[in-house]
């Protein structure tokens, strides 16, 4: 599990300094060893085969509960990161937008969509503004595990998230659960608190209400929430960790009774409409 921690000032021109610093940032990380190994042609064939392994089974069941086929729908997806959301909505029939801040991982995202075909279209964008995104143009805006905690104020976010929304359009969000913040980032082998859950810094600083709140604030309607266990032990351990990991470490990691941790939440889902 891969937590980034980041301090923000939004006053004045320390945007622009904090922008281009996340920038710089995900331009780096976007060539690194962890972010390769989401590129490898086994990973990638994977996604290919069946692009529905690119969502958690719950939360892409959430989707398709209220939105139906993706074939010709328009969506959006903020913070496009490594992008396999991307590519499954296309190889789902779906015409995808793509919007990151950092120009790398759309390079990198682009050059994988077009050896395999698809039309898919990248906008280097910030995810709070959506600036260089048509108002009113989109069926879905979805956003994924990663996303919030790079965001200094959500209730823009969600105000632009409602603004390229068609009418009667979605918005779907898909995050860590906020009820992982109290605790340390190794947890799972001994549960610490470190703080509590209403403290904002160092990371992962919205907490649910902040979540729901913001989406109200926009107009958007909220019509389903899910909280969703865990999947495998990439949710619990680093890159790095996971290489040395023995098949009997990943068989228990899920199980509350070997991790307490377990018992609660990993993710949340939420499906609102405009």
């Amino acid at each position: 599990m891969i937590f980034i921690i980041l301090i923000i000032s939004f006053s004045g021109g320390y945007m622009e300094k904090w922008e281009i610093e996340v920038k710089e940032h995900w331009n780096k990380i976007s060539d690194s060893e962890w972010y390769q190994s989401l590129r490898t042609d086994d990973r990638l064939s994977e996604l290919y085969n069946n692009p529905e392994t690119a969502f958690h089974p719950e939360m892409l069941s959430l989707m398709k509960k209220y939105i139906g086929n993706f074939t010709g729908k328009r969506i959006l997806l903020p913070s496009s990161g490594d992008n396999h959301a991307a590519f499954a909505f296309a190889l789902m029939g779906a015409k995808v937008t793509s919007a990151d801040i950092s120009e790398r991982q759309l390079e990198n995202a682009k050059s994988i969509s077009d050896s395999w075909g698809l039309n898919i279209e990248y906008v280097c964008d910030n995810t709070m503004y959506l600036s260089k995104i048509d108002a009113a143009a989109y069926d879905l805006v979805y956003t994924s595990n990663g996303t919030l905690t790079w965001i200094g104020d959500l209730n823009e976010m969600y105000r632009n998230i409602s603004r390229v929304l068609r009418d009667g359009g979605y918005s779907a969000m898909y995050d860590m659960h906020p009820f992982t913040r109290p605790f340390t980032m190794e947890a799972w082998k001994e549960p610490t608190v470190r703080k509590s859950y209403h403290d904002v810094f160092p990371d992962l600083h919205w907490k649910v209400q902040d979540i729901i709140n913001s989406n109200v604030s926009a107009g958007l309607n909220i019509i389903e929430m899910a909280e969703m266990s865990a999947l495998d032990a990439s949710f619990w351990y680093t890159y790095d960790e996971l290489k040395s990991l023995k098949s009997e470490e990943h068989a228990t990691i899920n199980d509350w009774k070997c991790n307490p941790m377990a018992a609660i939440p990993a993710w949340i889902g939420i499906v609102s409409q405009k």
